[in-house]
């Protein structure tokens, strides 16, 4: 039998005493049990609904799966519980939960949960939030398998969460007005790719190094042209240093390596401390680390990086995106690569990726420089290169490592991992406007 929630909407009031309640139980911040309501003002002919989320405790947690630092663990009642002590603060299980429900409290930097009130469990005494809850919409409930939830708008991802939604597929609502209408709900508002690229400036910076210094490698080992032996190992320190901005509880930086079975970063972190430790060995005792095994070595580091990524949002569009580090660091590598045949076509593909992805160019404004300057980059290229002078290559290759860098930063910003509030956003708003035009068809209106 596992414990779980099992929620209501039909008796939820929105009065939010659950979330209340397990601020002050467990010293959480604000948040940590997400309230979603739509339809607040009661517009008539749409139902007003409310729903009450927070842990749903899965079976198969991919939180607990991906986390690098093995802060998660699951106790004898399926419960999945949240080790402060043990988090560095890395946000990935916030990436890896498609429910929104581990938040990193930035003040303290380490990563908030629930966790079924593990405590008052002992004592036979129900969580917070559902001893708070005056109408009863919120229980917690036992099962051997807790049944679907079948609404379009909750994510699915084979994890089984342990939680029971009633009320929640009646359709005569729930129609909303967008959320971005609603400045008062700041935690259902869209998310801002100008606000995630500056607060993920370390991953990009990270990545980037370390797709430079694997593409060198590489190009090493396949050109006698490639870069100084010296500048791959520098470039590794410098990215392992810049990984540590990322982390909330710096001082812990040494549990990332612990759960390399499982966790897509624990592994990327052991594969650029290996490929780091082999490019010292390459620079420092030339011809101790045959070529070829570090160009290996890079490939598979690269593979690592993507992988952080692909667990979290499956997408195929992600996976034919140019700006992965597996794709730009082959390309650099081309670079110096002669003949050039392969540098042409691996040109053709990242044209081919920017012009799938044209729908960049309709987002704000640094999203569209960047997206633009990364299409343009690429015929920009040849035409630097065919005069064939020392000037002309060379304004060619700074518009190349450029073009990788934006396409590596609009890579970023097309990273979406499956997450329960903006399904519901999106989900809700697409219903809204079809609503919308039915009214204006039913009226007469154009």
């Amino acid at each position: 039998m596992r414990r779980g929630f099992e929620f209501d909407a039909a008796l939820c009031v929105d009065c939010r005493a659950c979330n209340a309640a397990c601020m002050l139980e467990n010293g959480f911040q604000p948040g940590t049990r997400n309230i979603y309501s739509w339809n607040r003002e009661a517009l008539p002919l749409f139902r007003v609904i409310n729903l009450s989320l927070a842990c749903n405790h899965c079976k198969k947690p991919a939180c607990l799966e991906g986390c690098p630092a093995k802060a998660y663990t699951v106790d004898s009642t399926g419960a999945v519980i949240h080790h402060q002590e043990r988090c560095m603060g890395c946000s990935y299980c916030t990436w890896r939960c498609p429910y929104d429900s581990p938040k990193i409290n930035e003040e303290k930097g380490f990563i908030e949960k629930c966790h079924l009130c593990t405590d008052r469990a002992a004592e036979d005494i129900e969580p917070a939030c559902v001893t708070a809850c005056p109408t009863g919409a919120l229980r917690v409930t036992e099962l051997d398998d807790f049944p679907p939830a079948v609404a379009d708008w909750f994510p699915e991802t084979g994890i089984k969460p342990s939680v029971k939604l009633n009320g929640i597929t009646e359709m005569s609502g729930p129609i909303i007005l967008p959320v971005e209408e609603d400045p008062g709900e700041e935690e259902y508002s869209f998310p801002v790719p100008v606000t995630k690229l500056i607060r993920e400036w370390s991953l990009l910076v990270f990545s980037l190094l370390v797709i430079a210094a694997s593409s060198l490698l590489v190009a090493y080992a396949i050109s006698d042209t490639g870069a100084s032996r010296f500048l791959p190992a520098i470039m590794l320190t410098g990215a392992l240093i810049i990984s540590f901005a990322h982390l909330g509880v710096r001082t812990r930086a040494w549990r990332a390596v612990l759960n390399v079975i499982s966790s897509p970063l624990s592994r990327e972190i052991v594969m650029v401390i290996l490929l780091t430790i082999l490019a010292y060995l390459n620079w420092l005792r030339p011809g101790m680390i045959h070529i070829f095994m570090l160009a290996i070595a890079a490939l598979l580091t690269l593979i690592s990086v993507d992988m952080v990524y692909f667990a979290s949002d499956r997408s195929a569009a992600l996976k034919l995106h140019s700006g992965q580090a597996f794709f730009s660091g082959i390309f650099i590598a081309t670079w110096f690569i002669v003949p050039e045949t392969i540098f042409l076509v691996f040109s053709l593909l990242a044209a081919i990726s920017v012009i799938i992805r044209y729908r960049s160019a309709e987002k704000d404004r640094l999203i569209q420089s960047l997206y633009y300057f990364r299409a343009l980059s690429i015929p920009l290229v040849f035409l630097l290169l065919y005069p064939g002078s020392d000037i002309t290559t060379t304004v060619a290759e700074i518009v190349f490592f450029a073009g990788i860098a934006a396409d590596r930063a609009l890579f970023f910003d097309d990273f979406h991992p499956v997450n329960l509030k903006e399904t519901i956003s999106e989900h809700f708003y697409h219903e809204y406007e079809k609503e919308r035009d039915k009214q204006r068809e039913n009226s007469g209106i154009s």
